[in-house]
């Protein structure tokens, strides 16, 4: 299978088209839309909630994960090897909370090259044909070529707000389970009381809880979080 992480929406050319070339490339997967609403162009939040969402995914699958600010710079094309799956897509960040969570992992570079490929469009041109290449289990000796660990030390855990979701619920980059019950948990100047989940809390009430996703989230019952505080990706979450 072939999951798909972006910040394309499904608005525009860019998803139909990245999935053209699967569906034409790798025949016999299965093409699995994860989610195309990571935060636009901001790879480091992106990159919590791509490590949230393997909870969701099966073994032995492959991700194509695009949050690409850059694309058409000198950055690189990745794939990394982690705990049985594959993670394709840009050297921006992107996979490197997957990557220090992992038990074992290994990076690779991208130098398969596409002459007809756009400058600014990697993920169909580029990533996409290589993730097809693996679904195949073509031997990628000549497309890819094994790089040392090249990441910046990064936080496993982002004390911010990294995706708003439809309802205004605040899901924030911490792992609950590495968050000390003993803390008090803060959003601005409110403290936040803490609830297993809606039905826990009169409507209209501000908690925060465990979402499906092990991620510590603020939320109020039947009412947008997000209008409440006027908040935004990025805002810190406090932890005392």
């Amino acid at each position: 299978m072939i999951y798909l992480f972006s910040d394309f929406s499904y608005q525009g050319p860019y998803l139909g088209q990245l999935k053209s070339v699967l569906y034409e490339q790798a025949t016999n997967a299965v093409v699995i839309d994860l989610m195309h609403d990571a935060p636009a162009f901001n790879s480091r939040a992106s990159a919590h909630l791509l490590a949230a969402s393997m909870l969701s995914i099966s073994r032995d699958s492959i991700v194509l994960a695009i949050v690409d600010p850059g694309v058409g710079s000198d950055r690189k094309g990745v794939v990394l090897r982690a705990d049985s799956r594959w993670y394709v897509g840009p050297d921006n960040g992107l996979l490197d909370v997957v990557a220090q969570r992992a038990h074992a992992a290994q990076w690779y570079e991208i130098i398969y090259d596409n002459p007809n490929a756009s400058r600014s469009f990697h993920g169909r041109d580029i990533f996409a044909p290589v993730a097809a290449m693996l679904s195949n289990e073509i031997e990628l000796t000549q497309y890819l070529r094994k790089i040392d660990n090249t990441m910046q030390v990064v936080s496993t855990d982002l004390a911010e707000i990294i995706y708003i979701d439809r309802f205004g619920n605040l899901m924030s980059g911490l792992r609950s389970s590495e968050v000390d019950e003993s803390k008090s948990i803060w959003f601005g100047d409110v403290k936040i009381k803490r609830a297993t989940t809606f039905a826990d809390v009169p409507e209209g009430d501000v908690f925060y809880y465990e979402n499906s996703q092990g991620l510590l989230e603020i939320a109020i019952n039947s009412r947008s979080a997000k209008e409440k505080f006027s908040a935004a990706i990025g805002d810190v979450v406090g932890v005392r």
